[in-house]
Formats: structure tokens, sequence, C-alpha cells
């Protein structure tokens, strides 16, 4: 099944996001949900799949069919049994950003009132609906993720994104140093951004969405160290997830990334090399 986001044509509709406006960077424009779209439709599942360094997981929604499944592609060769098919060109981003685009702004592309995002290297192990109704029974927050599993400093996300060239060491460090500059604490949170759920029309959460974006379109691409950066900055009232245990919930590692080759250059490869005997005894 295909579809389309509900977006105007670059050319036309194009605008900018404030903080762009100086730089004269654009972002596509979306037209408003559909009033025929209801709020029956509550709660969807959707993953990113862009460029073709990374194969397809046809796993990720782990053979759920109680909600609608979206994958957003650039690519026209991807098809999955049951899943909706959402085309959504590069617009001349790296695949890494574009990917970013549904998964930080799902209020520009989703109907429903709640999604769920999975990382295309994850699996859901968890029917969504009891994942939601837990969730709410939490607390009152529109988002909720797991905390990271090694890490709460987003200045040790930082070196460890330059350790394994996850991205340009320089634009990594400048973010370091402008986190510093502005009193962001070392110990302030960080979340796995391979799953969340979201009441993503809330308007605090759409605005958080949009703002992300720009963090991702205008320095580093990865977007869990300017997760915690603006999640401090705008004291976002997002929640973590207590109530699941995530090795019931969802698989991280469903297809393994270890061996992939960096796009940057690592720094400290002897620390690297040490680490991965480290853990290598570890699991003996």
């Amino acid at each position: 099944m295909a579809g389309r986001p509900f977006r105007k044509s670059r050319r036309e509709n194009s605008r900018l996001l404030p903080e762009d406006r100086k730089r004269g960077r654009q972002i596509p424009a979306y037209f408003e949900m559909p009033a025929a779209y209801s709020a029956a439709m509550s709660l969807v599942l959707y993953s990113a799949l862009y460029g073709s360094k990374e194969p397809l997981n046809a796993d990720v929604f782990g053979g759920i069919t109680s909600c609608r499944r979206v994958l957003f592609t650039d690519r026209t060769d991807v098809t999955l049994p049951g899943v909706e098919i959402i085309h959504d060109p590069l617009d001349g981003l790296d695949p890494a950003r574009a990917s970013r685009r549904a998964k930080l702004m799902p209020h520009r592309y989703l109907p429903e009132d709640w999604s769920i995002w999975l990382d295309n290297k994850s699996r859901l192990k968890r029917d969504p609906v009891g994942v939601l109704a837990a969730l709410q029974a939490q607390s009152g927050a529109s988002f909720f993720a797991f905390p990271h599993f090694r890490r709460d400093c987003v200045y040790q996300e930082g070196q460890a994104i330059w350790e394994n060239g996850l991205d340009d060491y320089r634009i990594v460090r400048e973010r370091m140093e402008t986190y510093r500059t502005e009193g962001v604490p070392d110990h302030v949170g960080l979340i796995e951004g391979h799953f969340i759920v979201r009441r993503h029309h809330d308007p605090v959460v759409s605005h958080f969405g949009d703002r992300w974006f720009e963090q991702v379109l205008r320095y580093s691409r990865r977007d869990q160290i300017s997760f915690a950066y603006l999640a401090w900055k705008l004291r976002l009232p997002y929640d973590l997830i207590t109530a699941l245990d995530w090795k019931e919930t969802v698989d991280f590692d469903h297809i393994d990334r270890r061996n992939r080759v960096p796009e940057f250059p690592r720094k400290n490869l002897t620390y690297q090399l040490l680490r991965k005997y480290y853990h290598q005894l570890r699991r003996r």
C-alpha cells in the first residue's frame, strides 16, 4: 500500500522555520490533516529507511496488526505486506537527516493522536495498544522514551559519537562547547531514540519536534544530543519509561550495526580497540 505525506509542492509551498531565516535553509511545509481522519484512529506505528547502506528490517513492527503501520522511505523498491509505504524524497538532505524528518516531526505526517517510533534496526515485541495503556497509566505526559542504557551525560554521548565516527568531529565538538557555555549540566539525562511514544499533536510536543529537527538540520545529525539540550532548554515535560521492561517491549539490536563502516574518521582508536576486547571478555 503506497501513499505520500500531506505535503505541498517543494517549489511553491516551502517555508522557513524561524531560526533558519538567516541561513536561508528551507523546510517543506505540510498540509493540515484532513478532517476525515478522526480521533478514533488514535495510534500508529512508524519507522523510516533512507539511502541504500542499511537493509530493510522486515520485522521492525513485530508482526503487529492491531493498528496502522507506516514506513517512510526514499526508495522505490521497498514493500512490506500490510504496511503503508510513504515515498518521501530526500529533498537535498543526506539519508540520516532525511530519516529524522518524519521521526522528529510526526505531527506533519500522521493524523493519529499517538505514535510509536521504531528505529529500523529495532523490533517491537509487545502489543502497542498495551504499551500505550501502560504509559498512560504511568503518567499524563505526552512524550515517553526509555532512558539511555549506558549514560546520562550529553558530553559523554558527544565523546562516544566522535570516537565511533558517527558524525563530523568538528560539529560535535562545537555543540559540546556551546552546551557548556549555555550551562547544560553534565548529567542532564539521555534517552534511547530508537523507541519514542508521543501524543504528537500536543502543541508543546509538536513545537518541540520542529525545533528538534532544526537542530539536526543545522548542527549534528545525532538527534540524541540535541534532544538532551533542547529538552533542558525548553523544559520539555517528558517522562522516562518505568512502567515497561525494555527487554520485553522492544529488541533494539534486531539488525546488528557493530560492523558498519563509519562515515567519519574515528577518534581514540586505541581506546576503541581496548573497549572492544573488554566487552568480548565480558561475554565469555
